[in-house]
């Protein structure tokens, strides 16, 4: 008889392992007597790991290797986790306590251009899992959120042309436009924005939603592509 089939037996009662479920059961009800001192020491333990240690990441590592990367840091910067991953030489502008999630990817530079620059403004809360690809400017302005998931270009990411595309040339930089966000924007989880585009002051883009154009300020814009749902009041 498999291993298999003595599983199976012991789930229906069946057989020499018939009584297993039962034994299971009651040793799942065992509970240990609460040693108080020890466990004092090991809720001591547990918050020097998910407090105290983050915190030296941060002053010990994070920020420091970001200052170096960036042409400017603010102060309280606070990142969540991994460091973004930063891609090209362009130039990287971050204001005063701006929050960045865990696992972005920031590209700003390519082949094509020299003076490609990333600025984020002051109070800028950037989410998890985010794609900056910068060739010529993208530019938030202050006290942005941006949810999770969020997608940046600034450019094509690849020639629009099929015959250079083969040949594996990089895309054209005329191809690229900035992409300028005003202060106090909200970008929902999974928007796409694409080259060119101007999010207006105080507007709310829609979660999944693809800008591919111009949002008026205090606006809630959403959809694919995305239109203007709404004016927003205080």
């Amino acid at each position: 008889m498999s291993w298999s089939d003595l599983v199976v037996q012991a789930r229906l009662g069946k057989g020499p392992l018939r009584h297993a479920r039962t034994v299971l059961k009651a040793a799942l009800g065992i509970r240990m007597p609460v040693f108080r001192p020890l466990a004092a020491l090991l809720w001591a333990e547990r918050d020097l790991r998910h407090i105290v240690w983050p915190m030296l990441a941060k002053i010990l590592y994070r920020e420091p290797l970001m200052r170096y990367r960036c042409d400017r840091v603010g102060r309280r910067l606070f990142i969540e986790g991994q460091l973004p991953l930063i891609d090209g030489n362009g130039r990287v502008v971050i204001g005063d306590d701006v929050r960045i999630g865990s696992r972005n990817t920031w590209t700003v530079g390519y082949k094509v251009s020299e003076d490609a620059e990333l600025v984020i403004g002051d109070r800028v809360n950037i989410g998890y899992h985010y794609t900056f690809s910068v060739a010529t400017r993208l530019h938030i302005g202050p006290d942005t959120m941006f949810a999770p998931d969020v997608q940046i270009y600034d450019n094509p990411n690849h020639p629009l042309s099929p015959a250079a595309r083969l040949r594996k040339e990089p895309f054209a930089l005329e191809d690229a436009a900035p992409v300028m966000i005003g202060s106090n924007v909200w970008v929902g989880t999974g928007a796409l924005i694409l080259p060119g585009v101007t999010i207006g002051d105080g507007a709310i883009i829609g979660a999944m939603s693809l800008v591919n154009r111009d949002v008026p300020p205090a606006t809630l814009a959403a959809g694919n592509p995305a239109r203007v749902i709404r004016e927003l009041e205080d």
